[in-house]
């Protein structure tokens, strides 16, 4: 199982923190964000790791190569004009038609989510907080067990719960994924997209399940997500 992280944001809503460094190199409670997550992939057997930076992606690759020198670094130099979708096109080479885990690089979350979302029931899944709601995250709506639909615009009573950004995605499902994806870099030159756009066109031709949340997560966008995060991790 390989796993790409994607960490190329701005991270504005965290100045001055993210003066000097990028969001994914914010601490909760003297942790940062990527190695929280870099953690939680290493203790389920996955160090096969890309992530792709961004925005102080020399201070990023420094970091990585000292404490984790095993982890590979995509540099998306055109953080401050595209989105995680384009992100994600630029370590297509390395992931189509692979097994993977994908998950955006400001998210704080326990080890065990990951150790759920590996059991073999789920193919192609998308981690979900089930009746949670709310405007800032990514919503899914589901039909027999599948998810036919995430965005942030989906009504509440269409909801089944939030995603918490974190994907597993089949070989087959990485050769479709891609593919929408090359669609929207390559042929519509639409460079600032998120990825769940891609996903949405990819639900139509593959099953994705659920995968119901155990354990603790938070996305950490601004400086109230930031503080809300050292209490619900502080232990």
């Amino acid at each position: 199982m390989k796993a790409l992280i994607l960490a190329a944001g701005l991270g504005t809503r965290l100045r001055p923190l993210t003066d000097s460094k990028p969001k994914s190199l914010v601490g909760v409670n003297g942790t940062p964000i990527l190695f929280k997550q870099i953690d939680n992939l290493v203790k389920n057997g996955i160090e096969d790791i890309t992530v792709v930076a961004g925005y102080k992606y020399q201070l990023l690759q420094d970091v990585l190569k000292e404490s984790y020198p095993f982890v590979k670094v995509i540099v998306n130099y055109d953080y401050d004009k595209t989105n995680n979708m384009y992100s994600a096109y630029l370590a297509k080479e390395f992931f189509l038609n692979k097994k993977f885990l994908l998950m955006n690089a400001d998210v704080f979350y326990d080890e065990v989510i990951i150790q759920e979302l590996l059991l073999e029931k789920y193919e192609n899944a998308i981690v979900v907080e089930k009746g949670l709601y709310n405007d800032e995250n990514m919503k899914v709506t589901c039909v027999d067990n599948k998810i036919v639909g995430i965005s942030k615009i989906i009504d509440e009573q269409d909801a089944f719960g939030v995603s918490i950004d974190v994907y597993k995605i089949s070989e087959k499902g990485s050769q479709i994924f891609f593919e929408k994806v090359i669609e929207y870099i390559e042929n519509r030159k639409d460079l600032n997209q998120w990825t769940e756009i891609a996903l949405n066109e990819v639900f139509k031709e593959i099953n994705f399940m659920p995968c119901l949340l155990k354990g603790r997560w938070i996305e950490i966008d601004n400086h109230d997500d930031l503080g809300r995060a050292e209490i619900l991790f502080n232990d």
